[in-house]
């Protein structure tokens, strides 16, 4: 590991002094019956943004005055370099449309593309908002469960072609790099997943959040690079996990369709969804602009600490397993041959372990048995926290 990477990553930032929701007491005791804990549970950064994002901000904030402004046309060129760069992706500047959160846009496309009597299908385990958004909007989510095969998950095609076909289904919402099961969807699987959209007149909605997290065992294709899919697409994209700039960023809807798009658009301007937050543009200009060797050696360290953690696991804790992944910063665990489950389990793991987990049931049944750990912090933060997990667990 390169000394400028361990520098980097290595320090120990105070995010208890903050308002922090992932470590506000209040929060930890509601999930976990106590604060005496470390938290690996809500999926941000426990490192600084990049030194860039930094600078770029402070410049910004001691200018003092917080108006109105626009986006500079520079912004989008900005982001199209940072798609060709990163994931060798051409996109168009009148493709993106702003929103506030990844999630407000996947709920606006579900809304708008599909009627209330409509099926949606989704690939569980998955985030959990996915089908929070279906509810809300009062559609009908149709699962495509994952397949975990050789301790890797899988699509279900022939599952996903006989869904497809069923009354009423229109859309499928789609997560790649996928939360949390850490599969980067090769360049052949997106494919058979395009196939099967247009023989079916399937709207794809894809959450590409994670996209800038992959490791080197894998690579990222956005949907984006595949035009035949691009008349019946929406994608949804922010670097608000990769420059850990949750708090202050908004997010990028990329539409082809112009047609869809000016819907799309129509809606959000119904809502004055589209006012631009200054500090969010800066942040993502100057990360887009100075950040991708930063964002090389923030992969390079996470891939430590999931290496780590597997290897751990696999030397020491024999009892429960990692999943393999290729992206994103949350390890995925079959603690199935554990004694206790569920909401048991993460409340012995926060009392006698000192680690907060996420229970893989909140991302569906198919995560029963499961749990969740957010790996982005300091290697010294993951020792400790994995010694105190081998210790606990051999207790049960």
């Amino acid at each position: 590991m390169a000394t400028s990477v361990t520098n980097h990553f290595d320090e120990l930032n105070d995010r208890f002094s903050t308002y922090a929701a992932k470590f506000h007491p209040d929060y930890l005791f509601d999930i976990f019956s106590t604060d005496e804990l470390y938290p690996f549970w809500i999926a941000d950064q426990d490192f600084k943004s990049p030194p860039a994002v930094i600078n770029a901000l402070v410049h910004r904030a001691n200018n003092g005055i917080y108006g109105y402004e626009y986006k500079p046309a520079q912004f989008k060129n900005i982001v199209k370099k940072w798609y060709w760069d990163q994931f060798q992706c051409v996109i168009k500047e009148d493709w993106m449309v702003h929103t506030p959160t990844i999630m407000s846009s996947m709920a606006m496309a579900v809304d708008l593309f599909t009627q209330s009597s409509d099926k949606v299908i989704i690939q569980p385990p998955v985030y959990k908002e996915f089908s929070n958004v279906l509810n809300k909007t009062e559609r009908t989510a149709i699962t495509n469960p994952l397949v975990l095969k050789e301790n890797k998950y899988q699509i279900d095609f022939d599952q996903l072609k006989e869904l497809a076909k069923k009354d009423n289904v229109t859309a499928l919402m789609l997560c790649n790099p996928h939360n949390p099961a850490g599969r980067v969807w090769t360049r052949q699987e997106l494919q058979q997943v395009v196939n099967i959209a247009l023989e079916n007149n399937l709207l794809i909605i894809s959450d590409e959040i994670h996209a800038d997290i992959v490791f080197s065992n894998g690579q990222f294709h956005s949907l984006l690079s595949f035009p035949e899919i691009q008349q019946q697409l929406v994608v949804c994209y922010s670097p608000a996990k990769v420059f850990n700039i949750a708090s202050i960023s908004d997010s990028l809807c990329l539409i082809p369709n112009r047609e869809l798009r000016m819907k799309f658009d129509s809606l959000r301007d119904r809502y004055n969804m589209g006012r631009t937050n200054a500090f969010s543009q800066v942040a993502w200009m100057a990360g887009f602009s100075h950040g991708a060797s930063w964002v090389k050696e923030l992969n390079q360290y996470l891939e430590r600490n999931v290496t780590y953690i597997h290897e751990f696991v696999k030397n020491q804790i024999p009892e429960i397993s990692c999943v393999k992944q290729e992206g994103t910063y949350l390890v995925w665990m079959d603690v199935s041959k554990l004694n206790i489950q569920g909401e048991e389990l993460i409340q012995y793991l926060a009392k006698n372990a000192q680690v907060g987990l996420t229970d893989g049931a909140v991302f569906g049944k198919e995560g029963t048995h499961f749990v969740r750990m957010n790996i982005s912090c300091p290697f010294s933060i993951i020792k400790q926290a994995m010694d105190s997990l081998r210790d606990s667990i051999h207790q049960i």
